[in-house]
């Protein structure tokens, strides 16, 4: 005689993660990490808010996802800050995205790869984003 538990089937329960979900991961949390400027493609300031200033957080990185075994490689177009080390950046960056990957989608990041577009001070870099909007707003007119 068949008890009720093992009559009652559980249905199997899937998530599945887009690329650009994987991608906005990663870009937000770059925009974490002292040393990275910018993202290639995606304008940020890592100021002390820490937040984005672009809708698209996801441009300028690149994901190569296995989603069988729920394993992903990332890789980032950066601009650094000049006089900071590209290792420490890409230790930090790593640790970061790594946990927050694995915190909200349960997958495993098997590389990060930086590909570091150029090198500016702070200075420069708000400078470079400064003339950006007012071309931008120039535009607008």
């Amino acid at each position: 005689m068949a008890t009720e538990a093992t009559n009652k089937l559980e249905p199997k329960q899937v998530v599945v993660f887009d690329d650009e979900v994987l991608e906005k991961i990663a870009g937000k949390t770059a925009s974490e990490i002292d040393g990275i400027l910018g993202l290639q493609g995606n304008v940020f300031e890592n100021l002390s808010s820490r937040l984005t200033t672009s809708d698209n957080p996801e441009k300028g990185v690149t994901i190569d996802l296995d989603a069988e075994q729920k394993q992903v490689m990332i890789e980032m177009a950066v601009i650094l800050e000049y006089g900071k080390k590209a290792d420490d950046i890409l230790d930090r960056l790593t640790n970061k995205v790594t946990s927050a990957v694995k915190l909200m989608t349960g997958y495993q990041v098997t590389e990060v790869k930086l590909d570091v577009k150029d090198m500016l001070t702070r200075e420069e870099w708000q400078q470079k984003n400064s003339d950006k909007s007012k071309k931008k707003s120039k535009e607008h007119d």
